[in-house]
């Protein structure tokens, strides 16, 4: 921690599949998060004088003054936010989705800016692969992910709008390594997260965005803590849902298998064509491997039989 840093509330708030709107929806856009937002700061009773505010083009970061309670950011500010986003959502064709990532640490500020490890986790934490899974599987449209630190000092001890049930735990790999973190989906008694046998089922308008690259078992006690199925549906075409971990860190391997349905019986003994092209990937039958960071090129693999 740096001599002039200080201790305080961060948050991130990404918009969902911005990279599909237009320069002028992209304004559109960033005017309704930013009112959304205010309106909950007004709401929940916090001053505009204490928020420090920086713009990311499809979201923000905020430092929140740590005279703010947490409590009253991960409770009532979440519940004023969701409320704002589906009345707003309402008058659109198409939901705006978001996600808020929530941590507490130390912040350095100068004249350009904010800066420190625990900005560069928040804003981890809400663009990361598995946090956009969960809330594109989750068929809403507002994800909060919070920092372990920050669920086991204050979201485990309950408050108001703030229930420590709701909240599902995963592991995420960050760029600084693997962390946990903590997942809720306002409106959900128990949301999903990758390990559940239910993930694979896409419910959310967000089940057609590229492949993510990093899955992450469950760590939720009730899972055993232990290594689950981890489904790609929506990554894959041809209605793929089942994977398995089948290796650790950086190089780990998924195997993926397709429904076993009667048409993918018959495939039995044909050969499969992965190819990566850029975010994309093609598979044309049969089940494969891929390694999760060394996507590219063509590679043809025999099906499990002739392995």
């Amino acid at each position: 921690m740096g001599a002039g840093a200080v201790y305080k509330f961060l948050m991130s708030v990404d918009a969902r599949g911005s990279g599909r709107y237009l320069d002028n929806a992209k304004l559109r856009m960033r005017r309704r998060i930013y009112a959304w937002a205010d309106d909950a700061f007004d709401s929940s009773g916090i001053g505009r004088a204490l928020i420090h505010r920086e713009d990311r083009g499809d979201g923000f970061i905020a430092a929140v003054d740590a005279r703010v309670p947490p409590a009253q950011l991960i409770g009532p500010w979440l519940a004023e936010l969701y409320q704002g986003l589906r009345d707003g959502n309402e008058e659109l064709s198409t939901p705006l989705g978001l996600r808020v990532g929530m941590h507490v640490g130390p912040v350095q500020h100068d004249d350009d800016g904010m800066a420190g490890e625990a900005v560069d986790q928040v804003c981890r934490l809400a663009d990361s692969d598995i946090t956009r899974d969960v809330l594109a599987h989750s068929g809403r449209d507002l994800v909060c992910v919070v920092s372990d630190s920050l669920y086991l000092a204050v979201v485990k001890h309950g408050g108001r709008f703030m229930e420590p049930s709701t909240y599902r735990p995963a592991r995420l790999m960050l760029k600084e390594g693997p962390v946990t973190a903590w997942f809720h989906i306002p409106g959900e008694t128990r949301p999903a997260v990758p390990g559940d046998a239910t993930f694979g089922k896409l419910r959310g308008a967000d089940a057609a965005p590229g492949p993510r690259r990093a899955f992450g078992p469950s760590t939720d006690p009730q899972d055993g803590g232990e290594p689950q199925a981890v489904s790609r549906a929506r990554d894959i075409p041809g209605g793929w849902s089942r994977a398995s971990r089948d290796g650790a860190g950086d190089d780990s391997v998924l195997e993926a298998a397709p429904d076993d349905t009667e048409a993918d019986r018959d495939r039995e003994g044909a050969r499969v064509e992965v190819h990566a092209e850029g975010d994309s990937i093609f598979v044309d039958r049969g089940d494969f491997r891929y390694g999760t960071t060394h996507f590219g090129g063509r590679h043809t693999t025999p099906p499990r039989g002739d392995r």
